[in-house]
C-alpha cells in the first residue's frame, strides 16, 4: 500500500477511506489463516484509517468475489431476472407473445450477455440458477406445462440457454483474436499451435485437470476455434456471428439444453469437415 499511497500523493489525489475496501483473491480450497490490515492516511480527518475487507467487489457492474466463482454476480443477475419474470407473469394474459419476447430480450438478455465471458466460466451449479429462470420465463410466455420438455421453446423463440450463449460468445471472441481485433494483452493469452499434426490457424490448448479449468476461455476458446473449418474462420465478423448462431441453433435442436463443452466440441468437429 506504500506504492498506492505514493501514487495518490504524486497525482494529488485522495482516497475516501469510508467508501473504500479491499478483497484478497485466493482459491476456494486455500484458506487465509492470517489477519490482514491495510491502513491509509486520511487527509480529511488527518489520521490513519483502516480499510474494511470484503468478500467481493463491484467493478463496472460485475461482482468479482474473492474466489472468482462468480456466485455473487450470478445471484445478483438472478434477482434482476426474477423481477422481470414477475412482470411477464402479470402481463402474459394481456399482451401478445411477440411483445413478451421483446420484453425478455430487452430486460433479461442484457443481464445474461454482459460479462458472459466471465460469467460463463462459473460452476454448473451456479449457472443452473440462470437456466432455471430462463426456463421459467419461457414456460410463462408460452403457457407451457411444467412437466413438458422445454427444448422446443428455446428453438422456436430463438433464445439460447446460458451455456450455449457462453459458447457462442467465446467463438466470436476467438474470431476477434484470430483477426487481431482485440487488445494485445488479450491476444497474448493464446499462442499458435505450430506442429505438423495441427491445422494452420489452430491455437495451442493448455491441459486442464478439472471441468472448471476446461471451461475457462483460455482453454475452451482454442478448443472451439480449432473445431471449425477454415472457410468458417475466414468469414467476416457479421457473417461469422450469423454462422455461429445458426450452427448452435441446429446443434440445440439435436441435443439437450444442458450441453457440456466436450460434447459441443465433438459435435462441431463431426459437422465441420476440415
Amino acid at each position: 500500500m506504500v506504492k498506492v499511497s505514493d501514487w495518490l500523493h504524486a497525482n494529488k489525489l485522495t482516497l475516501n477511506t469510508k467508501t473504500s475496501n479491499y478483497v484478497i483473491f485466493h482459491p476456494y480450497q486455500k484458506k487465509i489463516n492470517y489477519q490482514v490490515q491495510i491502513k491509509l492516511f486520511d487527509p480529511n480527518t488527518n489520521s490513519v484509517a483502516c480499510l474494511e475487507q470484503q468478500g467481493y467487489v463491484k467493478y463496472l457492474g460485475i461482482l468479482i468475489d474473492k474466489n472468482l466463482s462468480w456466485k455473487y454476480h450470478i445471484d445478483y443477475v438472478a434477482s434482476k431476472i426474477s423481477r422481470t419474470i414477475g412482470i411477464i407473469a402479470r402481463l402474459r394474459h394481456f399482451i401478445l407473445l411477440s411483445t413478451l419476447l421483446t420484453i425478455y430480450r430487452s430486460l433479461v438478455a442484457p443481464y445474461l450477455t454482459y460479462g458472459i465471458i466471465a460469467l460463463g466460466q462459473a460452476a454448473k451449479s451456479n449457472l443452473r440458477k440462470i437456466l432455471i429462470l430462463q426456463k421459467r420465463a419461457l414456460r410463462l410466455m408460452y403457457f407451457f406445462p411444467n412437466r413438458d420438455h422445454i427444448l422446443p421453446l428455446f428453438i422456436s423463440s430463438n433464445i439460447f440457454p446460458i451455456n450455449l450463449l457462453y459458447f457462442g460468445t467465446v467463438l466470436i471472441f476467438m474470431h476477434d483474436v484470430a483477426h487481431d481485433s482485440v487488445p494485445l494483452n488479450l491476444k497474448n493469452l493464446f499462442r499458435s499451435s505450430n506442429t505438423r499434426f495441427s491445422s494452420a490457424g489452430n491455437y495451442y490448448v493448455n491441459p486442464s485437470r478439472t471441468n472448471v479449468m476446461r471451461n475457462t476461455i483460455s482453454r475452451l476458446g482454442p478448443n472451439l476455434w480449432n473445431s471449425l473449418n477454415n472457410n468458417t474462420r475466414e468469414l467476416r465478423r457479421k457473417s461469422f456471428k450469423t454462422e455461429v448462431h445458426n450452427m448452435l441453433l441446429s446443434f440445440l435442436a439435436s441435443e439437450d439444453i444442458c450441453i457440456e463443452s466436450p460434447s459441443i466440441i465433438q459435435k462441431l468437429i463431426s459437422t465441420s469437415p476440415q
